[in-house]
């Protein structure tokens, strides 16, 4: 379903595959839905939904297969980090150019995560919560891209092992 211009839900095509766990992030107009699983099998794959033409295509896949990753956008290019591949937890972080249509890897977070929320805020990503495999994670890191590095950020309040984060402008 997609909620348009019109601001009423309408329905939209369907993806090219069923999804759960996935991330999801807007860019240039476009929505990304990356990674995930379908029960059997964690993807690697991201379809990308054009509300412009209504049609949901494949771009590149990740370099990493993941699921219950976190994702945002910074600088026009979507940033996917954590999750798990279905062995392990993961402290990967890639890098998605769309003018390229192309990943890499960027650097490591501190701390494997799976069910970790990410945000873009004032030009850093925040990583924050999650799962390490044994604990709930309160902790939260902060990527400056032009360092190429996590810091530590404030901890949560508690230990949460999945939650929600979100920059909200100002003038909202």
């Amino acid at each position: 379903m997609a909620f348009l211009h019109s601001r009423q839900w309408t329905l939209s095509p369907s993806m090219k595959k069923c999804r759960s766990a996935p991330a999801v992030v807007l860019l240039d107009g476009r929505i990304f839905v990356i990674g995930g699983h379908d029960g059997i099998e964690i993807f690697n794959s991201v379809e990308c939904f054009d509300p412009s033409t209504g049609l949901w295509t494949f771009v590149s896949p990740m370099l990493t297969r993941r699921c219950r990753l976190g994702a945002a956008v910074l600088n026009g290019k979507i940033y996917v980090a954590g999750g798990c591949n279905g062995t392990h937890f993961l402290r990967s972080v890639e890098c998605y150019d769309p003018v390229k249509d192309e990943w890499s890897f960027v650097c490591n977070m501190n701390v494997a995560r799976s069910r970790i929320s990410v945000a873009e805020y004032q030009g850093k990503i925040y990583a924050a919560g999650g799962y390490d495999g044994i604990n709930n994670l309160c902790t939260v890191e902060v990527f400056t891209p032009e360092t190429n590095s996590f810091q530590y950020g404030p901890c949560l309040n508690g230990h949460e092992g999945s939650l929600s984060i979100a920059a909200v402008p100002v003038n909202f």
